[in-house]
């Protein structure tokens, strides 16, 4: 069994703060004072504050070295397409499972699918709502992960299989 450094401990005791401090009743209910986008930026700030210290850390992904402004921005994007199509958080789910788009707090929504579907029902409101997933949820996620690994990597290159 490997030893913990100090850097990781350090690190499980600012996750525990962390989850101290960021699942208290007074932060959600700040958070559900927010709009989506609000809220979003929010939590992006705190994604970006977490690979950024974890970039200073030696943080390695894909067999790349993060050292760069434009790599720890390009594995966000990485992150946050991922993230789109896996948190199942937003209005598209809400009208899927109840049959409405109404009825959920903006807390739920202020996540990358919540903040997709928007961007896409402002987009394009008058597609249909199928229309609409496959915009938020198929094609941005793509494009939003090339402009990733474009920067994590400095280049792109599709090649023919």
């Amino acid at each position: 069994m490997g030893k913990i450094t100090s850097k990781e401990f350090q690190l499980a005791v600012a996750i525990a703060l962390m989850g101290f401090l960021l699942t208290s009743r007074q932060w959600i209910l700040w958070l559900n004072s927010l709009t989506v986008v609000g809220g979003f930026l929010v939590y992006y700030a705190l994604l970006y504050a977490a690979l950024y210290t974890l970039e200073k850390m030696g943080l390695v992904v894909f067999g790349f070295k993060i050292e760069k402004l434009e790599q720890t921005v390009g594995l966000l994007l990485i992150s946050f397409a991922f993230f789109a199509i896996v948190n199942w958080e937003n209005p598209y789910v809400q009208y899927v499972t109840m049959g409405s788009f109404s009825g959920a707090s903006p807390v739920f929504y202020q996540t990358e699918d919540g903040i997709l579907w928007q961007f896409t029902a402002q987009l394009i409101p008058t597609a249909s709502v199928e229309a609409q997933r496959l915009f938020a949820f198929v094609l941005m996620p793509f494009l939003i992960t090339l402009a990733g690994v474009t920067l994590v990597t400095k280049k792109i290159q599709l090649q023919s299989i």
